[in-house]
């Protein structure tokens, strides 16, 4: 077996270990059910803002940190936070904790930009597109067998929805033994490149190296010639309309989706009731399957999506079409109509970042894809921010949770019919321009 498709593995194997989370379908009603007892509008208001403000204040320090400390002591802090937070879950019961494990709880998201990074230090640029799709796999596969796992458990009577969660900690657990096994880089894209030499104003006259200069000099000249590259790699990119083009809806539609998934299982509590959250985990299951496959499938599609009449249009309507289920989701009073919503959402956000994703990649340089994934997840954040303050949070608006999905609703749908104009003036433009040239 190659190495790069062993390390593959090993990377994957933490994926898979992280996200192996079966409480989280349950959440919501273990916050406030009988257990945790809080109050839903709390746990709107007060608790789940709380993760977002704190990635969106990590991330743009993990993502330097990461490559700084060569990726493998940030995967091992991704994995500690999830240890930590389900352990103030598991045995804490103020809200005061409960804020505290928000905080490491977003931490643990922040510090996810490391997995998503570190093996392409490690293989050659013609894997990257491999190792891509496998590291997304083991995470959906873990998420798959956390609702699976979760579900069967529920059903069976063997463990109750509390003490999900000793097996969420048990999984994190694994992880962060997982995460401390994985082999250390001895470099990285930006700060320890395998390309640093001395330079020749470092030798003195009688060619000995002036060894009291070198070490401050490399060490200055390796954080200017870092920046330079981060600088160069993201003009590189931000220059490029088209990269720009596939960024923004990139950035825009993961903010949505990310506040989508932060508060529908308090839709469905509103919709259901507290007691009626019992199939979330099947739901997560289902969802998690089909979007891998949606998603596998379209990757495997061959179209020419730099084609304003296939690119635009398919997020045009996909998202048009995401927009009008939520706002369906947040006048139902069904459940099934929500989980129905739920996987029908995600699978077709998943079948638009595949193409995104891989359009992006298209048009970048090859290494510089972990900068461009955590500067639009930045944006992103920035954006998810503001939304969460505004209709969420206090201070903002504090809309009721069915009013807020009429918000997110409105959003997708007013994003699928900005690339839907935009589309409509890429072909009326095209066909202009050749007209003229005919002339």
């Amino acid at each position: 077996m190659q190495e790069w498709i062993k390390l593959s593995i090993r990377i994957g194997t933490f994926g898979f270990l992280k996200e192996f989370r079966p409480e989280d379908p349950y959440i919501t009603s273990y916050l406030t059910g009988p257990v945790m007892n809080i109050n839903e509008t709390v746990v709107n208001q007060q608790l789940y803002p709380i993760a977002t403000y704190v990635s969106l204040f990590d991330l743009i320090i993990v993502f330097l940190l990461t490559d700084w400390l060569k990726y493998k002591p940030v995967i091992a802090v991704n994995a500690l936070c999830g240890v930590i937070s389900q352990a103030i879950l598991i045995w804490c019961r103020s809200l005061r904790a409960i804020q505290v494990m928000e905080i490491f709880y977003g931490t643990m998201t922040a510090c996810e930009v490391a997995y998503y990074t570190y093996i392409y230090v490690k293989v050659d640029k013609q894997h990257y597109q491999a190792v891509t799709s496998h590291m997304r796999a083991a995470a959906l596969t873990g998420r798959f067998m956390s609702g699976l796992t979760g579900q069967t458990l529920l059903l069976l009577n063997i463990m109750d929805i509390a003490e999900l969660n000793h097996l969420t900690f048990i999984g994190m657990l694994a992880a962060l033994i997982w995460a401390i096994s994985l082999p250390s880089m001895k470099h990285s894209l930006y700060f320890h490149r395998d390309s640093e030499n001395v330079q020749c104003n470092d030798i003195s006259t009688d060619g000995s190296i002036k060894i009291e200069n070198v070490n401050e000099k490399k060490q200055h000249g390796k954080y200017k010639a870092a920046l330079f590259r981060l600088w160069s790699d993201f003009k590189h990119a931000y220059t490029n309309p088209y990269v720009i083009k596939w960024s923004l809806w990139w950035a825009l539609a993961t903010c949505g989706y990310q506040q989508v998934m932060s508060y529908v299982q308090l839709l469905w509590t509103d919709i259901a009731g507290k007691e009626n959250a019992f199939y979330n985990g099947a739901v997560e299951a289902l969802y998690t399957i089909i979007s891998a496959f949606s998603a596998f499938m379209f990757g495997r599609c061959k179209a020419d999506w730099s084609r304003p009449d296939r690119g635009e249009l398919l997020l045009g309507v996909l998202t048009l079409t995401e927009g009008s289920f939520l706002l369906w989701s947040s006048f139902s009073h069904s459940i099934w109509e929500g989980y129905i919503v739920y996987i029908v959402f995600g699978a077709l956000y998943h079948i638009m970042m595949t193409v995104s994703n891989s359009e992006v990649a298209r048009h970048i340089k090859s290494d510089s894809y972990a900068l461009i994934f955590g500067v639009n997840t930045f944006i992103s954040l920035v954006l998810q921010t503001s939304l969460t303050y505004t209709v969420a949070a206090d201070g903002g608006l504090k809309f009721n949770i069915r009013e807020q999905f009429v918000v997110y609703g409105s959003y997708f749908c007013c994003l699928g019919i900005l690339f839907l104009c935009k589309c409509v003036f890429s072909i009326l433009f095209d066909r202009f321009n050749k007209s003229s040239y005919n002339l």
